[in-house]
């Protein structure tokens, strides 16, 4: 019988380095990753990090409308339109084996563009331990060096400190401006977004080596060329 690793290789992809590891997110995360949710993921004194406020939307669950099933289908959208011209890889981050945060990994027409999107958020608790740095320079590692990318680019609101210094501690430069609209408890409000840019001249990678498993199964089925990589 085929396990579901084979069918879903994605499921197989594991991306470690001391102390964290990054898996693409199960079914049996979702409890765990929903009491992370309620606990607080928003910095009080920063800008809302996310387009739409759905971290702070009612606690219903069994609804069809309140947090978790609107998330919930979120998340298993992104399995059901994975495909090689757009792919989605939201992967549960761990530190020392506890679920602290989701890392996404996002790509349009990947083959043509070899460019990545990245966004992330930690759970409140976990903040300020270097988490949030060390979980990017993992996925940036892994799309460099098994995918092959060219280029890695992410974006965080004007006012957002925290995400700003993230991005310049992992080597991303900035990439220019634009006018963005959150929906927010109270409102559409119309916000400036900073886009940043990571090239791997520029990438400052992590101290401990990177640890890859499940690579070539995720290459073969995106159609990622392995002699295009850097791996």
């Amino acid at each position: 019988m085929l396990t579901l690793e084979e069918v879903f290789p994605p499921f197989a992809l594991r991306i470690a380095g001391a102390p964290l590891e990054l898996r693409v997110l199960r079914d049996d995360d979702l409890p765990k990753l929903v009491e992370l949710v309620r606990a607080g993921i928003q910095v009080p004194d920063l800008p809302m990090p996310f387009l739409q406020a759905w971290h702070e939307e009612p606690f219903a669950p069994g609804s069809p409308d309140g947090f978790p099933t609107t998330s919930l289908r979120w998340w298993w959208t992104q399995r059901a339109t994975f495909a090689p011209d757009e792919w989605r890889l939201a992967l549960v981050v761990r530190h020392e084996g506890e679920l602290v945060g989701m890392q996404d990994l996002h790509a349009k027409d990947f083959a043509q563009t070899r460019n990545v999107m990245t966004g992330s958020w930690l759970g409140r608790a976990h903040h300020g331990m270097g988490i949030g740095t060390l979980m990017r320079q993992l996925v940036v590692a892994f799309s460099f060096d098994e995918l092959g990318a060219d280029q890695c680019e992410s974006g965080y609101i004007v006012g957002n400190h925290a995400s700003a210094s993230v991005s310049r501690k992992v080597g991303y430069l900035d990439n220019g401006r634009r006018r963005i609209v959150q929906r927010t408890r109270h409102g559409t409000v119309g916000v400036d977004e900073q886009r940043v840019v990571v090239t791997p001249t520029t990438f400052v990678r992590a101290e401990d080596q990177v640890s890859v498993e499940g690579a070539n199964a995720v290459r073969r089925f995106l159609g990622i060329d392995h002699k295009s990589t850097g791996a």
